[in-house]
């Protein structure tokens, strides 16, 4: 019990880190598509915080999830498997679109 509690612990920072990532990509792109289709003057330094706000949330969340995979092997002992690699980044990925569309419902409904 105590070794799962310490290995949950230690994952933190990585699951803090894509958290954050995939909330920053959310309002980041999601801020995007809105400024485009929503405002008929939208000016180029305000579109462009949007995008890179998205972009960097995308980068931060594929880093964080790159680095608690490899942390993950090390901790085992054992090499980081692909089939490992792979669970561990349809699970993010799943999070990070689950995130996404509810953010596009609720900018759908509130601006309907």
């Amino acid at each position: 019990m105590k070794d799962e509690i310490k290995s949950e612990v230690r994952q933190l920072p990585f699951m803090l880190g894509k958290v954050a990532g995939g909330l920053m990509a959310v309002i980041g792109l999601g801020g995007t598509v809105i400024a485009l289709t929503r405002q008929q003057h939208s000016s180029s330094s305000g579109l462009m915080v949007y995008v890179l706000t998205g972009v960097i949330g995308l980068v931060l969340f594929i880093l964080s999830s790159r680095l608690m995979a490899r942390h993950l092997g090390k901790a085992d002992g054992k090499e980081v498997t692909t089939k490992r690699k792979a669970k561990t980044s349809a699970l993010s990925w799943t999070i990070l679109v689950v995130i996404a569309a509810l953010f596009i419902a609720i900018v759908l409904i509130v601006a309907g």
